[in-house]
This record gives structure tokens, C-alpha cells and sequence, in this order.
């Protein structure tokens, strides 16, 4: 098996891993709801940067501090790469990264 097709495959476990914590859950939906919206109000400024602003808050208090969240939020200041959907695929890349047998948040 190539290191890439390794690498994928535990991306692949560590996502449906990952992906029965309601937390994860949660934390993906905020993250897409905010690169969607963040997209329609990218000519927005202010309305951009409450809207990173909420979106870190909630991911914070969802997942905790974790520090790509705030590497997140910085390529989300930057003019022009607000289009990219930094929120998503740092979610994405931290739900495979954490591959803990999932455990209910009630």
C-alpha cells in the first residue's frame, strides 16, 4: 500500500470516526453555514469579520481551544482568501486528525 493511499485511508477512518460525536457534527455545520455565508458577504467587511468572529466563538465552545482554529481565523482576515473555505477544512482536518472512540456530549 503507497503512503498516500494510507494516508487517505485514515483520513477515511478517522472521519467516520469522528463523525458519530455530535460535537463533530455540530462543528462541520458551522463551519460550512459560515464558508456559505462568508462567500455572500465577501464584499462585506464588517459583516465578514462578526461573522469569523461568531463562527471561532461557537467552534471554540464546541471543540475547545485548539490551535488551527486560530490559524483559521487568521487566513479568514486576509483580503482575498476569505473565499477559501478555511472553516470547513480545518473542521474536516481536525475530526480525522482526532480518531478517539467517540463519547456522548449530553
Amino acid at each position: 500500500m503507497t503512503d498516500v493511499k494510507r494516508t487517505r485511508a485514515r483520513l477515511t477512518h478517522g472521519l467516520r470516526v469522528a463523525w458519530k460525536s455530535r460535537r463533530w457534527r455540530v462543528a462541520l455545520l458551522v463551519a460550512v453555514l459560515s464558508d456559505v455565508l462568508g462567500f455572500g458577504v465577501a464584499l462585506l467587511p464588517p459583516v465578514q469579520w462578526l461573522l469569523d468572529a461568531v463562527t471561532v466563538a461557537v467552534l471554540l465552545a464546541v471543540l475547545g481551544f485548539r490551535w488551527p482554529l486560530l490559524v483559521a481565523l487568521a487566513v479568514e482576515v486576509v483580503p482575498a482568501l476569505e473565499l477559501f473555505p478555511a472553516w470547513t477544512l480545518v473542521v474536516v482536518a481536525l475530526a480525522a486528525a482526532d480518531s478517539r472512540p467517540a463519547r456522548p456530549i449530553d
